[in-house]
């Protein structure tokens, strides 16, 4: 295997790792975890360089905008202190 089907192969098992991290977030919002669970997923997702904006539109497109305001009331909390 060469140097670019390396890359592209972690570039691939990356992203599908951070679609994952989305996945999680959403079935975590619809089984209405406790705001804890949901921002330490959202701390992870933030780590990976998700912008705010996009996690909250792939949780309205999913889940609606109850959910999506959830998202965004709890993103504050993902600040490092």
């Amino acid at each position: 295997m060469s140097d670019n089907d390396d890359q592209t192969q972690a570039t691939i098992a990356k992203t599908l790792w951070s679609e994952t991290l989305i996945e999680l977030l959403i079935v975590s919002l619809e089984k209405n975890l406790s705001d804890e669970k949901i921002v330490e997923l959202l701390k992870d997702l933030k780590q990976k360089k998700f912008k705010p904006d996009y996690i909250v539109r792939k949780v309205s497109k999913s889940l609606g905008e109850k959910q999506a305001n959830r998202v965004k009331l709890l993103l504050p909390k993902t600040l490092s202190r």
